[in-house]
């Protein structure tokens, strides 16, 4: 069924969501109509008790609505919205107890995809962050009211905020959140607590707002998950930076150099006050354990620029490899003055509200290829401004004066 694949195994169906051409999954009418196919089947199998709904992708759940949806009038979002609410009804409405394994973004159709779930755990780290991207159009405006109360859902679905796995739990978004080192365990134990209780008749709730849902679904601009930016392979790089240098003020860069450390990756920053704030907002936020913390406040250095594959700088600049990619930091907006760089083929100027990439006449463009895919990777995806063309400079040709 397309790219959504069913595993069984002790009465537990595992329904795993694969959808290829973003980093991570997204959402279109034809992969809707895969997952209601695979869905209808696990609902015929009288030996299955529990349906778990998970991504085989590394790189998250669902990030929302895909980029090729191809709704350009109103009409056809308020199909699409009509028959996204058939199929999320049909997660509700299954006789099986139904599990959302939650990993990484769980945004827009998403999060509204486990809503519908009976209930969710989610697998908390630095890339887990759940909320709404726009309109909602799955049904997950009811659901989430009537999980977290109006208030709290209405900050949800107009502000845009994200939420951390741990943050979720609190709220009552979702049902237990736990690191990623007891991923397997905690979600084994889940499901042998709801093997020993037994199935239960499933109380039947009533769905209201889904005609208004289709309105105002019709009436926006559906988000959609920006597909990844292609890489010309000049210079290849690895997928994330494994060194990034900071030498900027700017809260954005250092929140970029401290996920970076969450993940695995180094920092060098001679001043790190910034880069432990925004580790301690991580940790303090659920994002991270102590632990976790701890190790990534351990990966970050005072030197160590030549290694660098990534530095964020606002004018200074040591001595870094040739292949490493400058990104010249402006809070608000890209400085006109060019950027006296000795490398400025590795150079890209970088304005963080709104996040813009601007690179100069002479930029690498594997250059900004790789920084746009950086920033993509860590949930900043920018915008690519067009290079400026070189001026030609013209020169007279001396006047000759005739024999």
């Amino acid at each position: 069924m397309g790219h959504v694949r069913v595993t069984t195994e002790y009465g537990t169906a595992t329904v795993w969501l694969d959808f290829p051409g973003e980093p991570v999954n997204a959402l279109d009418r034809a992969r809707l109509a895969d997952l209601d196919a695979a869905l209808a089947g696990v609902a015929a199998n009288p030996r299955t008790d529990i349906v778990v709904l998970r991504s085989a992708r590394a790189a998250g759940f669902c990030a929302g609505l895909g980029a090729n949806l191809g709704l350009a009038h109103p009409t056809d979002r308020a199909a699409f919205a009509a028959f996204g609410q058939r199929v999320a009804e049909r997660v509700a409405s299954l006789p099986q107890t139904t599990v959302a394994f939650l990993d990484g973004p769980v945004l827009g159709a998403g999060l509204e995809l486990a809503l519908a779930c009976d209930h969710r755990l989610v697998l908390s780290r630095v890339t887990t962050h759940l909320g709404f991207r726009g309109p909602t159009c799955l049904g997950g405006a009811a659901r989430v009211r009537r999980l977290v109360g109006r208030r709290a859902a209405d900050e949800l679905l107009t502000t845009g905020r994200t939420l951390s796995g741990r943050e979720a739990v609190r709220l009552g978004l979702v049902d237990h959140a736990f690191c990623e080192r007891r991923g397997k365990i905690e979600l084994r134990t889940f499901l042998d607590t709801l093997e020993r209780r037994g199935w239960r008749p499933r109380r039947r709730v009533e769905q209201t707002g889904l005609a208004d849902e289709r309105r105002v679904f019709a009436a926006a601009e559906p988000v959609v998950v920006v597909p990844a930016v292609p890489r010309p392979m000049l210079n290849p790089l690895p997928p994330l930076p494994a060194v990034v240098g900071l030498l900027t003020g700017v809260a954005e860069a250092a929140r970029f150099a401290a996920e970076a450390a969450l993940r695995g990756g180094r920092v060098v920053a001679p001043d790190r006050s910034a880069v432990d704030t925004a580790i301690a907002a991580a940790l303090a936020r659920g994002f991270v354990t102590p632990l976790e913390a701890e190790q990534a406040r351990a990966r970050v250095t005072a030197d160590g620029f030549g290694r660098a594959d990534l530095v964020f700088t606002d004018g200074e600049l040591p001595a870094v490899g040739r292949r490493c990619v400058v990104a010249v930091v402006s809070p608000h907006a890209y400085p006109a003055q060019r950027v006296g760089f000795a490398r400025n083929r590795r150079t890209v100027g970088v304005c963080l509200a709104p996040r813009t990439l601007l690179p100069h006449a002479d930029t690498d463009p594997d250059a900004v290829a790789t920084l746009a895919e950086w920033l993509t990777a860590f949930g900043r995806g920018p915008t690519v401004l067009p290079a400026p063309r070189p001026v030609a400079v013209r020169t007279r040709r001396p006047a000759t004066i005739p024999a």
